[in-house]
């Protein structure tokens, strides 16, 4: 496997991968959630597509290393950034979103479809994305919508500490992440769930070398103003699903989407981003034929099996390759 790194600023970079030994192919660019986990997440996603695809993927920086003097990072930052790394990845581009990364991805495909069409990518896949947080409200939605959004600009935030490149940056702590994280999987455990039974049977690509657990507990610091705007745009105010959503001064218009095929995945068990949130998206695109549309419910899968061990490699990637490879 040959790997190529390319700085996209000090705020994430774009990291691409293709099997030695191969010449050019379809391109799959994977965004990651900006959500506290380091991209390493979707190892399992980027095994799998690499005897198929050149993969690059969208490497967002851990801010405490950060220095102040590069300002801060918000949601349009995030959407011009994916945006960015479609324009560079060039022509005939297919765009994997996980999670939280599917708002931004769907907007930054919204904007090039309406400024630049040649530009936007051939195919967009969502994945167990909040494009619509209220159109099946899980425990998760409904715990960060009871809390108002002046608590989320001060309770969870803290500065980063002296030593670091970043300090005095404030952010969403790793530790407060990861706390959030330890008590989801408490959860699952004494439910029997998925997480809990990945904890306690690893089926990912290579357990030995990269262990979920491991891909589960890395995390890192996130950007203060990024996190406030993410809790406020997408779950509390619901811009994009509303017609609502501007970045840079404009309205972001998925109904500007007419070139790019569009594929919703989510997980029938998926108690963070349930069934229905991310087929949002499909409604919010009339402008895509719907020979161009597909839409994946995954049975007896929850959340982390759409991209990690068993279900991702046995019912998901099929999929995934068959969409991405189609063209009209």
């Amino acid at each position: 496997m040959i790997t190529e790194d390319k700085p996209g600023s000090p705020f994430h970079g774009l990291v691409s991968f293709r099997l030695a030994g191969t010449g050019p192919r379809r391109r799959v660019l994977l965004v990651p959630p900006l959500s506290g986990h380091f991209p390493l997440l979707m190892r399992d996603v980027v095994l799998g597509l690499l005897p198929d695809f050149d993969v690059s993927l969208m490497d967002w920086t851990n801010v405490r290393h950060v220095p102040l003097r590069y300002g801060g990072f918000g949601f349009d930052d995030n959407i011009r950034a994916i945006e960015g790394a479609i324009r560079d990845l060039g022509p005939d581009l297919s765009v994997l979103a996980l999670c939280q990364g599917g708002v931004p991805a769907l907007a930054a495909t919204a904007r090039l479809a309406e400024t630049d069409a040649p530009r936007a990518p051939a195919a967009l896949a969502l994945m167990a994305a909040p494009i619509d947080p209220l159109a099946n409200p899980t425990a998760v939605v409904r715990l960060i919508r009871r809390f108002p959004m002046a608590w989320f600009r001060t309770v969870p935030l803290q500065r980063v500490p002296r030593g670091f490149a970043g300090q005095g940056r404030s952010v969403y702590p790793a530790h407060a992440q990861l706390a959030a994280l330890q008590t989801y999987l408490a959860r699952q455990r004494e439910t029997g769930g998925e997480l809990a039974r990945k904890m306690a049977r690893d089926d990912g690509a290579e357990p030995a070398c990269a262990p979920f657990d491991d891909l589960y507990t890395s995390v890192m610091d996130i950007e203060g103003r990024h996190y406030v705007e993410n809790i406020e745009r997408v779950f509390h105010a619901r811009d994009l699903a509303r017609g609502r959503l501007v970045c840079g001064g404009a309205t972001v218009r998925p109904e500007a989407i007419a070139a790019t095929s569009l594929m919703t995945i989510e997980g029938a068990r998926d108690d963070i981003a349930a069934p229905g949130q991310t087929a949002a998206a499909l409604d919010l695109c009339p402008a895509i034929p719907e020979t161009r549309l597909a839409r994946l419910v995954v049975p007896d899968c929850g959340h982390f099996g759409l991209f990690h061990g068993e279900p991702w490699r046995s019912r998901v990637l099929p999929e995934v390759r068959a969409f991405l490879t189609r063209r009209e």
